[in-house]
């Protein structure tokens, strides 16, 4: 069966000109937050959150204030939520398709 998989992919190679990634490596990014979060060192801020189209950032209380965190079933690696985020804490983390995380 692999070797069927790896002709497969030599003829889309030859028909198109150029290397075409197999579809398992293609990999799903996922919003990550860093602690340079503006909300994470206690100052209020959920640009974020209001920005995200899918509602992926949720707050939980904490003591000192509200913590961000992503609900990553819910984030679509759109980047709404980097372009608003004053302290550049936001980047895109490619995710561990669940199918391939077990093996």
């Amino acid at each position: 069966m692999a070797s069927d998989a790896a002709a497969d992919l030599s003829r889309r190679r030859l028909v198109f000109g150029g290397p075409v990634p197999p579809p398992e490596a293609a990999a799903k990014g996922v919003a990550a937050i860093a602690e340079a979060c503006l909300a994470a060192r206690g100052i209020a801020c959920m640009s974020c959150r209001d920005a995200c189209p899918t509602g992926a950032i949720r707050f939980t209380l904490a003591i000192g204030g509200a913590r961000p965190r992503v609900e990553e079933e819910a984030c679509t690696g759109c980047a709404e939520c980097a372009a608003v985020c004053p302290a550049d804490a936001i980047t895109l983390a490619a995710q561990v398709p669940e199918a391939t995380a077990g093996a």
